[in-house]
């Protein structure tokens, strides 16, 4: 285990999550999470969230720590998953705050009947074709206050489908947004109060 990553902010600021040392992982970095979170505020306070390909579990784990009412961490890599619940236990999180599933994102959505506040999506850069499949999916399970994160390679085109964006913003190669749910025209009216 060579590296750590530090929650910026919340409860457990300062407080440091392993990284696991697997090919490809690649966690959002500590301005990217600030500058998203920002733009959630108080929306992540009692949110039910979902950090599909969770990897490191940095966007779950710092929802938590601000706020957040449950957190569901679904990754396919046994060892992530296995540091995520390392971690839950380094948080003493309960299974009403925190879930770890061990799974294909698409797959596993396609089975819950769930709905979520907050959805984070980060999969593998190269893996373009996931993130239209994954915001078809999520149709089922997004209500019109819902808000998916995006994550993604500025020099990568991806397919938002009917969704539209609220933020966007670039930090060095990566490119970074906030969406709204088909049929949302305009900012939520929760976000929008708490954030003006």
């Amino acid at each position: 285990m060579k590296h750590s990553l530090r929650i910026i902010g919340g409860t457990w600021k300062g407080h440091r999550l392993k990284v696991p040392s697997l090919r490809g992982l690649r966690p959002t970095s500590d301005f990217i999470r600030e500058t998203l979170f920002n733009w959630l505020g108080q929306r992540i306070t009692g949110a039910n969230v979902v950090d599909l390909f969770a990897g490191t579990g940095s966007l779950g784990f710092e929802a938590l720590s601000r706020g957040a009412a449950h957190a569901t961490f679904v990754e396919r890599n046994w060892r992530a998953t296995r540091m995520l619940r390392t971690a839950c236990h380094q948080f003493n999180l309960s299974a009403s705050e925190a879930s770890v599933v061990s799974a294909n994102c698409i797959s596993w959505l396609k089975s819950k009947n769930a709905r979520w506040d907050i959805v984070f999506v980060d999969p593998p850069f190269e893996r373009t074709e996931l993130y239209g499949k994954v915001l078809q999916e999520l149709l089922a399970h997004l209500s019109s206050d819902s808000i998916v994160y995006l994550e993604f390679s500025k020099r990568c085109s991806v397919e938002r489908l009917d969704y539209s964006t609220w933020k966007s913003s670039v930090a060095g190669e990566v490119q970074f947004e906030l969406l709204l749910p088909p049929k949302v025209s305009a900012c939520p009216a929760k976000l929008a109060s708490k954030n003006s």
